[in-house]
């Protein structure tokens, strides 16, 4: 894919200026998408779109673009996290990449969001599934039978504990009421879901586009610690 060939598919006046810095920074390859979605990658100096072939959606391609942005103001608060818990072993087991990737793009997407809409971009089209309520009852009382047989823990139903939990909160439609789901993960894990409220709280006044001083490390370490807290004298099983 040319890179002259995709911007007037790609970009108009609502996000050009967003365009403008992130491809003034970063050298930007565009590569048809394998699985019919929208992505980006991003590493060093280089950050390549994947597209879908004939679906040249300007709406799609910004909120790929908005991903860039966060990187361009010196933020990867995916890998950050990452490195975070690296720092243990036992959370490297509950935290595989799938949801160490989910639970930052979460995050990010409450901080693209306002900005995609200032844009002037409609809501509907921020993600694919918008309107569809992400609540399964059948599977949260599946995970609630199996999270622990004594002080022994599941850590497939842990990671599915703490994947709903930030799906429910970050899930960007307005319309939906996630709040019986969130107090039913509560009485799987009461400490848990603290734990996860403080982290996600520390988000709720974080502006990516000053953080010169890098406080995403910091965010991610006070989670970091409360979930040290929370493992403590705590067994975990291996998923079935």
């Amino acid at each position: 894919m040319e890179t002259t060939t995709m911007i007037p598919l790609l970009v108009d006046d609502r996000n050009r200026t967003v365009w403008e810095l992130v491809s003034g920074k970063y050298e930007v390859k565009f590569e048809p998408a394998a699985n019919h979605e929208y992505s980006v990658y991003t590493i060093g100096e280089q950050i390549t779109f994947y597209i879908p072939e004939n679906d040249h959606c300007p709406d799609s391609f910004t909120h790929e673009l908005l991903h860039t942005l966060v990187y361009y103001y010196g933020c990867p608060i995916g890998g950050g996290f990452k490195n975070r818990i690296a720092g243990s072993q036992v959370l490297q087991r509950i935290f595989d990449i799938r949801l160490c990737e989910h639970i930052t793009n979460s995050i990010e997407h409450r901080l693209m969001l306002p900005l995609y809409l200032e844009m002037g971009f409609e809501p509907s089209k921020f993600l694919c599934d918008y309107e569809l309520f992400k609540s399964d009852q059948g599977l949260l009382a599946q995970v609630k039978r199996l999270y622990k047989t004594g002080n022994t823990y599941n850590i497939t139903a842990v990671r599915n504990v703490i994947g709903k939990y930030f799906t429910f909160r970050c899930d960007p439609n307005p319309d939906f009421d996630y709040t019986a789901e969130l107090k039913y993960l509560k009485t799987i894990d009461p400490l848990l879901v603290a734990v996860m409220d403080s982290y996600l709280h520390l988000w709720d006044t974080y502006d990516f586009k000053t953080d010169e001083l890098g406080e995403y490390r910091e965010n991610h370490t006070i989670f970091y610690e409360g979930l040290k807290k929370w493992m403590t004298g705590k067994n975990f099983a291996r998923e079935a």
